[in-house]
């Protein structure tokens, strides 16, 4: 059962740095660019911090409600995503892995969605 485990927490890790990767890009497309650390590994407490500033910050851009939800909705799921990762390092359950990957679904799916908008209305 480790071993399932492991690849289970292998994939979550995984997940978390693509969405992570997504929000970076998505934060430079912002009309004010939201510049997040993005070398190779990015500890922890590093990208927390970030990606709270990235929601707080998006109130705060020219943007639509609905743009700005996008953003704060793929930033919240990603922090949570990385919460109930960390609780499953500590004490893996089955329920908190499949938290995690539902919320780093919501995350990209919101972070897509905004990414989509902006390259969009950037041609204009």
């Amino acid at each position: 059962m480790a071993d399932r485990e492991d690849e289970i927490m292998e994939g979550l890790a995984h997940g978390i740095s693509l969405v992570y990767s997504l929000l970076v890009e998505v934060c430079a497309l912002l009309p004010v660019p939201i510049g997040l650390p993005a070398d190779q590994h990015i500890p922890a407490d590093a990208a927390i911090p970030a990606i709270q500033r990235a929601a707080e910050l998006g109130k705060e851009q020219p943007m639509g409600e609905t743009q700005e939800a996008q953003l704060y909705s793929g930033c919240v799921h990603l922090l949570a995503a990385i919460d109930l990762y960390a609780l499953c390092a500590m004490r893996f359950t089955v329920t908190r892995a499949e938290g995690s990957g539902a919320n780093l679904v919501h995350a990209e799916d919101s972070l897509k969605n905004l990414a989509l908008w902006l390259t969009i209305n950037s041609l204009d």
